[in-house]
């Protein structure tokens, strides 16, 4: 398992590595209370990581824009674009062929096809959405960067805030999330710090976090982190405390923290990936999914869910299917890049 070295940045693919394991526990969680009642410890999880699950992702993502924002256009939008577009339209293509061939969308002749194939493509399923939106983030990011930062996070904290729906998803999801992301790219350098200090003062942040932990399970608890007004600053909350724990787990060797670190190195790779497995999952598993004892069903679905993706991944990366997680050549607008930079978010 290959980890990558240890530097001022490590941190960074731990705290990915929670957001995405989040991602895959809130999707599980969400499927088995179609099913069931009861779904033990996911649902608790999932309330618990609702106000950072996102916004965390987001505000990652936005983290080293400013090394690649200045870069001539056709290498920017290959690298900040057509990337996440090419994996949009292939996943995309992958689950509405799932759909059809399980019956769930019911449908004859091609034309019927390709309109409801469309239609996903603009209204993505499952978690696609993010890839989606982060797209439109990196362009009007880099038509705004001349823009001054304060008046740039303000104006998008105005449009989260604000709660304005259109019912156009694409625009909805934009307004939601774009603060947390253009906070990650502008105020990169302060984040940085505060990990840096989280890292000077172990004992100090550790009993922060503590502390965050008891308030966090008493906000998600009285729905208080969804009342407007308080979700944006309770979400930067969270987000701070889930890097300071990050920044702490950064200097661990443990089993546990490796793989939250080979998770966060791969975190598309699982994002593309987990999804059909754990419907597959839920077909194989049948009348299990009402009997079994809830704790277990919902390990072994988040375990199937991220580990397929990542036995996927490294099943493909070397034959001819490798183009499900490597951008081929004919998918670029510049050459002399590996297609592997996938997993790396050809940053």
């Amino acid at each position: 398992m290959q980890t990558g070295s240890v530097s001022r940045y490590g941190w960074v693919d731990i705290a990915k590595g929670i957001c995405i394991v989040a991602v895959v526990c809130y999707y599980a969680n969400t499927y088995l209370g179609y099913l069931r009642p009861d779904t033990g410890w996911l649902s608790h999880w999932a309330q618990f990581a609702r106000p950072f699950r996102m916004p965390d992702f987001f505000l990652l993502s936005g983290l080293f824009l400013s090394r690649v924002i200045d870069r001539p256009w056709r290498s920017y939008i290959d690298t900040k674009v057509v990337h996440y577009v090419y994996f949009l339209v292939l996943w995309s293509a992958l689950y509405f062929a799932w759909r059809v061939a399980s019956g769930e969308l019911q449908t004859t002749g091609a034309v019927p096809l390709v309109k409801h194939y469309i239609y996903f493509l603009i209204y993505p399923m499952a978690a696609l959405w993010f890839i989606q939106t982060l797209a439109a983030f990196f362009v009007v990011t880099r038509l705004l960067r001349k823009v001054p930062t304060v008046a740039l996070v303000a104006l998008a904290a105005v449009g989260m805030l604000s709660r304005f729906h259109t019912g156009f998803s694409p625009v909805d999801n934009f307004l939601e999330y774009y603060v947390f992301f253009v906070i990650g790219a502008r105020l990169a350098e302060p984040l940085f710090h505060w990990a840096d200090a989280a890292g000077r003062q172990p004992r100090l942040a550790l009993a922060g976090f503590g502390v965050w932990v008891l308030l966090n399970l008493w906000v998600t608890g009285q729905g208080w982190n969804k009342v407007q007004g308080v979700d944006l600053p309770w979400s930067m909350v969270c987000i701070l405390a889930v890097i300071a724990l990050s920044r702490l787990l950064s200097d661990s060797k443990t089993p546990v923290v490796q793989a939250l670190r080979y998770l966060g190195r791969n975190s598309i790779v699982v994002y593309l990936g987990f999804y059909l497995p754990l419907l597959l999952a839920f077909e194989l598993l049948g009348t299990g999914v009402k009997t079994w004892q809830a704790d277990v069903l919902g390990l072994l679905l988040v375990v199937v869910g991220v580990g397929s993706a990542l036995l996927l991944h490294e099943a493909t990366r070397r034959n001819a299917l490798r183009f499900l997680f490597d951008r081929p050549a004919w998918a670029r607008l510049v050459s002399g890049r590996s297609g592997a930079a996938v997993a790396r978010g050809e940053a």
